[in-house]
């Protein structure tokens, strides 16, 4: 089974993001996965603006996107802002030929210097529930937030819920890339399951600090051996990897972690 990653800096139009589509479709992949603030912007843009202007254009991008999800036999997997009456949540969105199905972050980055769980309306349960998980290929995929990655509680929930592959949406920067790439592989062999990380590209000027963010990309597969498949770099691209399911196996019962 293929599965993709969608590589980019920013949401640069319709037919951009149709033109990745219809590669995906055409290379056979059944699953593509975005990464942060890709569709939506980042959210530091606009601490200090009023939410109720950031509304309009976010559901108008999301009904877009939910537009062109009819035209592609492909179940898409982002990061979005769901916009619920005046309040802004961070959401991975599911969509399928126009279904939607939401996921809201249970744990937000709290730091002075990026601090989502401040901006966005997400509830912060002292007990989190199991992401959506779902069937495809014989597999079982589930999603995460790139911050969630750092708390032990999801995975301890995929384990018991068998999930086979875990698609990871993230913004890292701040050259944090070699200690994102082993905890990534740590999770994935602890769990014996694949990872699909999707990272932007792109940059960020960050007025208080005045320091430039650079998002660095590297998104890339980790198999159930905690091994690198196949990875990006740091320009616009598309990743397109196969999922092997008697490998899958395979490392399951040598390991015997699940």
């Amino acid at each position: 089974m293929k599965i993709a990653a969608l590589q980019l800096s920013a949401f640069k139009g319709e037919n951009e993001i149709k033109s990745y589509l219809q590669v995906a479709l055409e290379q056979k992949a059944k699953i593509i996965l975005f990464g942060e603030y890709l569709l939506s912007p980042f959210f530091k843009k606009f601490e200090n603006t009023k939410k109720s202007l950031l509304i309009h254009s976010i559901q108008s991008s999301n009904e877009q996107l939910i537009k062109i999800s009819n035209s592609y036999a492909l179940t898409i997997v982002t990061p979005i802002f769901e916009v619920v009456g005046n309040k802004i949540y961070k959401s991975i969105a599911i969509i399928n030929k126009g279904k939607i199905l939401f996921y809201r972050a249970q744990r937000l980055m709290p730091y002075e210097h990026w601090n989502e769980a401040k901006f966005f309306a997400n509830t912060i349960p002292k007990n989190i529930k199991i992401p959506p998980v779902f069937s495809m290929g014989g597999l079982k995929f589930s999603i995460l937030f790139g911050y969630e990655l750092h708390f032990d509680e999801f995975w301890l929930q995929f384990k018991t819920h068998q999930v086979d592959c875990v698609l990871l949406p993230s913004a890292s920067t701040f050259d944090s890339s070699l200690r994102w790439r082993s905890i990534i592989k740590m999770r994935a062999f602890l769990n014996n399951c694949y990872i699909l990380r999707a990272n932007r590209i792109g940059q960020h000027q960050d007025e208080i600090t005045q320091t430039l963010w650079n998002f660095y990309g590297d998104s890339l597969l980790v198999n159930p051996n905690g091994e690198v498949i196949d990875c990006l770099g740091d320009r616009e691209e598309l990743l397109i990897v196969s999922l092997d399911k008697k490998y899958l196996k395979q490392m399951k019962e040598c390991w015997q972690f699940r």
